[in-house]
């Protein structure tokens, strides 16, 4: 007796190996991002273009040629809706009030919780929609996505979904998303009406957590809401710049990661209660929207929340898991819902995790499971080192760096990451219907949180744990390909081995590089360091140096002194108060002995000088006078600024009230002019300062509040500018620049050349860039 019967892999291995979805999601993002550069007329070039090609792929079975028209056809779709929302942020009514820079009264309704500005403490942002804007009698209606930058302490009281009205003045947004303007308030704002009720409940539950944490002491009271909710306002700035440094900022932003526990907590419990399938769908779905609507409509959250979805549609329907179509799905009606999406780092981030996680993580894991490790243990060790392989192309191509001590520190972290997410979770759960539950259950997660903040300062003290890397776009392609054909080699048996000994090899050369590669060259005048957008300049001082701003990151100017081997700062120099400037002061600050601050008066920019009052602790606070001479070794510095009677009615008085010097390093001269805008060099012209230097550090990033006159009397050779990559400010303006080059100065800027280093060697100056 025979029998004829043909064996099939079983439908989870199917669907697993269907791509056709993750092929039709690249299209759409790859589409969407198009169009939201090129316009409307490049979205219906690629329309037209993809339908040719879906229409050629239907008469051709070869599977390439499938493939392709797979691709068109997302890109269709994508093309197509993106090209519907740039048509509304082109719309000429508000091109022509932007680019006027249309005083009038805003009508907007808030889509995000206003927060204060990482960069400019003084300044609130969200992100809103403009429903109509009233200027000269004229009301020009719509619904546009605007970024609101505001100032004053009635914006944090505002909470997302409500609408308000607020005199404002309308400006260009940047290209290559779908904010059609930003909206810089001129006042307080007017709220109308109440929030829809999602909108009341996230802000019920988020301020019962912030009173429940109150019984918790920092930094462990600010850690809890940031691992609960997402919320960070209340996070120590250093210890959240550690957990960027160290890998571990994934934890403070409500990803998969957070609902996978929390939907399988609450499944676990319905299933202990003998729950239908029905029934803990429909408890799972509950608990991963009320995580949505509280953290409120963040990248990862929108992801993470439409494959839960997508996992609990399967578990209704009886289905196995399809993980990789769950992705692809999820960026298909993410970025189709909202194409400003595709822009997102965020949204990209943590698509990109996901894909390792899923292409290569697992895999990784059975060679170890086969040699008789627990599978647990197993993917402790692949998940982190798969998704970081799988976020470097992003991080380099963002210019953020590369952390070296990512994977081990998020492999320790494993150990309480669980239990201290669903604490904090519970926490914020028991404190919306009462605080003292909340409390305990904050006091519960206090514990674990404490491995973490103790991993995270830890592991950002080790030298090299943050790598600077160059920024943009062929870097970032790059290093994808690298890292392709490395693990493509990797998963080559015969060759293994042999990668694995180059890698190992490598890393272990990394260590003496990292502890031994310190220190500044020979005739070393100025370093700017890159620390985004934001300053921080470093000059010999003998035995130490001397420091001008810390920039906004902690962990980036530490690194940076690192490398320069200071180990001792004779002077610490604050242009202003403005906290890109004065963030990273705890940088500084961190394992090396600081003599002095020299400084001008605070002024409006009370929060930066609170920062730095808080970190100085009992290191003196020098007011700068004009006039005054401090000299260090070979190193003089005279004070030009700021004037004795400050300015005051200027565009910022912050900005043109700063501290400049000029510092004089071997005979090698250097004009350190802080943030000063029009008024301030103006003032530094009349008062005849001796401007005409070798090096110029351009004033205010590069921005276009420059004089000619004042750029034409420093003439320098070398002129470097401080500024990050992408800023939202436009900052450098092409015109400074183009000036300084005309004139045949040499520039340098830190989001193009990374660290900047000029050195002088037998009359001869000498700039050296490190990326």
């Amino acid at each position: 007796m025979s029998a004829e019967f043909t064996l099939r892999p079983p439908p989870s291995e199917v669907v697993r190996r269907d791509w056709r979805l993750p092929l039709v999601a690249a299209g759409v993002w790859a589409a969407a991002l198009a169009v939201l550069s090129g316009g409307a007329v490049a979205g219906l070039v690629i329309s037209t273009g993809c339908a040719v090609l879906v229409a050629l792929g239907l008469r051709n079975e070869h599977a390439v040629a499938a493939a392709a028209a797979t691709v068109a056809f997302g890109a269709l779709l994508g093309a197509g809706v993106t090209t519907a929302h740039v048509a509304v942020r082109d719309h000429p009514g508000l091109a022509s009030l932007t680019s006027a820079e249309a005083h009038g009264d805003a009508a907007l309704v808030l889509r995000t919780v206003p927060k204060q500005s990482t960069r400019w403490p003084d300044m609130v942002t969200a992100t809103a929609r403009l429903r109509s804007f009233e200027s000269g009698g004229a009301v020009l209606e719509g619904n546009w996505q605007v970024l609101l930058v505001a100032s004053g302490g009635e914006w944090l009281e505002v909470d997302a979904g409500q609408r308000v009205v607020v005199p404002a003045v309308l400006r260009e947004a940047g290209p290559g998303r779908l904010t059609a303007a930003v909206v810089s308030a001129r006042g307080p704002p007017e709220p109308e009406g109440a929030p829809a009720l999602q909108h009341r409940f996230a802000a019920h539950v988020r301020d019962r957590l912030a009173a429940a944490v109150e019984a918790v002491p920092e930094p462990e009271a600010g850690l809890i809401p940031a691992l609960a909710v997402g919320d960070t306002s209340m996070m120590d700035s250093d210890l959240a710049s550690d957990f960027r440094t160290t890998g571990l900022v994934h934890l403070v932003v409500v990803s998969g990661y957070h609902l996978s526990l929390i939907v399988g907590a609450v499944l676990a419990v319905a299933v202990a209660c003998r729950a239908g399938p029905r029934a803990r769908v429909v408890a799972g779905a509950v608990a991963a929207g009320m995580i949505v609507v509280v953290a409120g409509p963040q990248p990862s959250v929108l992801r993470a929340a439409v494959m839960a979805g997508m996992t609990l549609l399967a578990l209704a329907a009886g289905r196995p898991r399809a993980a990789m179509p769950a992705l692809a799905t999820a960026v298909l009606l993410v970025v189709l819902a909202d194409p400003d999406m595709a822009a997102q780092a965020g949204f990209a981030l943590s698509v990109a995790a996901c894909v390792g996680l899923l292409l290569l993580a697992f895999r990784w894991a059975k060679p170890l499971e086969h040699r008789g490790w627990p599978q647990g243990a197993a993917l402790a060790v692949t998940i982190p080192l798969a998704t970081q392989v799988a976020v470097t192309p992003l991080l380099i191509g963002l210019g953020s760096g590369v952390s070296l001590v990512s994977v081990p520190v998020n492999l320790l972290a494993a150990l309480v990451a669980a239990p201290v997410v669903v604490l904090s979770v519970g926490a914020a759960a028991a404190a919306a219907v009462w605080v003292p539950a909340g409390e305990v259950a904050a006091q519960l997660a206090a514990l674990p949180a404490r491995w973490l903040i103790w991993l995270a300062r830890t592991g950002a003290e080790v030298p090299g744990a943050l790598l600077p890397v160059p920024g943009g776009v062929w870097w970032g392609i790059g290093s994808a390909v690298v890292l392709a054909l490395v693990v493509g080699l990797l998963h080559l048996r015969r060759l293994r081995r042999a990668v694995l000994a180059v890698l190992l090899a490598a890393g272990l050369g990394t260590i003496p590089a990292c502890l031994f590669s310190r220190g500044a060259p020979s005739g070393w005048v100025v370093t700017m360091c890159d620390v985004g957008q934001g300053d921080a300049l470093v000059l010999p001082a003998g035995d130490a140096a001397v420091v001008v701003d810390a920039g906004p990151d902690p962990a980036l100017v530490d690194a940076c002194l690192d490398a320069l081997g200071v180990e001792r700062v004779a002077l610490l120099v604050l242009s202003h108060f403005h906290i890109d400037h004065t963030a990273g002061i705890g940088g500084v600050m961190e394992g090396r002995e600081v003599a002095a601050i020299l400084a001008p008066p605070p002024g409006e920019a009370r929060y930066g000088f609170d920062l730095v009052e808080e970190r100085a602790g009992a290191v003196p606070l020098i007011e700068a006078v004009p006039g005054e001479v401090f000299a260090f070794g070979e190193t003089r510095l005279e004070v030009l600024g700021p004037p004795p009677d400050l300015m005051s009615g200027t565009r910022s008085d912050p900005n043109n009230n700063s501290v400049a010097l000029r510092a004089e390093v071997a005979g090698t001269s250097v004009l350190l002019s802080g943030d000063v805008e029009l008024e301030g060099q103006r003032a530094l012209l009349d008062h005849g300062a001796a401007l005409d230097v070798d090096v110029l550090k351009v004033p205010h990033h590069g921005s276009s509040f420059q004089m000619r006159e004042f750029l034409e009397a420093s003439d320098p050779a070398v002129a470097l500018v401080g500024v990050g990559a992408g800023n939202e400010y436009g900052h450098p303006d092409p015109g400074p620049l183009g000036l300084l080059e005309e004139r045949g100065a040499l520039v340098f800027r830190t989001d193009e050349d990374g660290r900047i280093t000029v050195s002088q060697n037998g009359g001869r100056i000498e700039v050296r860039t490190e990326d």
